[in-house]
């Protein structure tokens, strides 16, 4: 990032801090995508948000045991030939968790 005047740089560096802190207990990042996504997708929007890799395997497995996404018959083919399936966030079932107790955490 470029150096930007006055405070500009630290407000950059706390509003990312708090993306991160917000993303880490709350499911923000599926708010920031369309209604189908892909997981290749939801795991490159929150390298971004936390600036570094995240394993493809922990990802998924932690996304779809917490069993907050529904699976859909589409594939989006764009980038592959097998193609990867689309998802769609299930709100209601993640509030019902949260009623239940659960925490959302990545």
């Amino acid at each position: 990032m470029p150096e930007l005047i006055f405070d500009h740089n630290k407000m950059v560096k706390d509003t990312i801090t708090l993306l991160q802190r917000r993303a880490s207990v709350k499911p923000i990042g599926f708010n920031l995508l369309t209604d189908q996504f892909t997981l290749p997708t939801l795991q490159s929007l929150y390298e971004s948000i936390y600036q570094e890799p995240i394993d493809k395997r922990n990802f998924r497995k932690k996304l779809l045991t917490m069993d907050i996404l529904e699976k859909l018959d589409e594939k989006d083919k764009s980038s592959s030939k097998r193609g990867a399936f689309y998802y769609k966030f299930n709100k209601e079932k993640y509030d019902q968790l949260i009623e239940q107790g659960m925490h959302f955490s990545l």
